[in-house]
This record gives structure tokens, sequence and C-alpha cells, in this order.
């Protein structure tokens, strides 16, 4: 991956053939989609402000709730219309197009964005419940979208350190945008949570930084 960012502890890794980046922080770091930048979403807002931070300096990153500060947005942005001038060069189906209009996929995405934000927050996930969204909402969107939600846990893996585990989540995001069967594509996938794999990185990705 290539370093595009940089500010003291702070900084931004892009592989814009895969479409990912890695944003580190300190000793922290998290997997991310190469997307395009959006506006802060109030969810993120109020998380941010919990944890301390000046929400007017941050950007979403798509449409989830990932975010970076706004002093890379250039740099961010140069990358993803690298990638995306990559994929238009590269591209020989409908995918881009499917993917679009793949059934329920942003509307899982945002459930499973914002249940994941709440479960880290006492109060968030007050609110939460006291909108009519309970857990039982997020598992009825998986089951009516089984497709969108056998993406959501492809991607999970394609971003893991181990670049065994991202292959194989990658492999099976593939099926599943080209047709192929969901029982077909998850059995790609490792036993191991993508968390699990995400700690346990292979020494060869972690020297790659």
């Amino acid at each position: 991956m290539k370093t595009i960012f940089k500010k003291n502890d702070y900084k931004i890794l892009v592989d814009v053939d895969e479409r990912k980046a890695c944003i580190v922080k300190g000793a922290n770091s998290v997997y991310v989609a190469l997307e395009e930048l959006t506006p802060l979403s109030a969810l993120a807002a109020k998380h941010l402000k919990m944890m301390g931070c000046d929400p007017s300096r941050y950007l979403n990153i798509g449409l989830s709730n990932h975010v970076i500060i706004k002093e890379a947005e250039e740099a961010w942005q140069a990358a993803v219309a690298q990638s995306e001038k990559k994929t238009h060069l590269n591209e020989t189906s409908m995918i881009p197009m499917f993917w679009q209009n793949l059934p329920g996929l942003i509307e899982l995405r945002d459930a499973e964005d914002t249940y994941a934000a709440c479960q880290r927050s006492a109060s968030l996930m007050l609110e939460y419940r006291q909108r009519g969204l309970p857990p039982a909402r997020l598992m009825e969107l998986r089951q009516r979208y089984p497709r969108a939600a056998a993406y959501i846990t492809a991607e999970a893996y394609s971003f893991s350190g181990n670049e065994t585990v991202s292959e194989r989540g990658r492999r099976a995001m593939h099926l599943l945008i080209t047709g192929a069967l969901v029982e077909d594509a998850l059995s790609l996938l490792p036993d191991l949570s993508p968390d699990l794999s995400e700690q346990d990185r292979s020494p060869q990705s972690t020297n790659r930084w």
C-alpha cells in the first residue's frame, strides 16, 4: 500500500488497484473502502463529540460511518480518481451497474454501520431502540437481502491485513456481484471471524508498511 497522507502519527495508505485504504492513528489502524467522501453524518458527528473530537474537521467515507480528517481530502480524492480510472480501463462487464443495483445493499450497510456504532455506546443504543430499530430489524434486513448480507460479510474479510484472507474475501465479493450462488461465495470465506483475521496479521503484511 502507498502512503498518500501523513501528519504526526496519523497517516493514510491506499491500494488503488484493490480500491481499499488503511487509516493509521498511532498504534491503531482500520481498513476501509476507497470511496468518494461525503458530508459527515449526524451519527458520526455525535460519536466524534463523545470522543472529544471536533466533527468539523472530519468527512465520511462513502455511505459508511468511517471518517478521515478534512486535511487529507485532496490526497484521498486523487486516489479515488486514479482508482476509478484504472477500473474503467479494466472493466469489460456490467459489474458496476449490477453493484449499484444490488438489492438492499445500501439499506443493509447503513443498518449494519449504525448498529455497530450504537453497540459501543449505551446512550446511542438507547436512542436506537427508542427510534424503533431493535436488533430484530437488522436480522430482518439480513434475511430479506441475503446476497447483500453476504456481500457485506465478504467485504469485511477483504479488508483483512492477512493477504490470504483478503483475497478470499475479494473472490467471494466477485462471485456475488456476478450472479453466483450465495452459498458458493460464502464457502470461500474462512471459519475465522473477520475481526480475528485482522488481529492475526501475517508478518509479511505488517512489514509491507
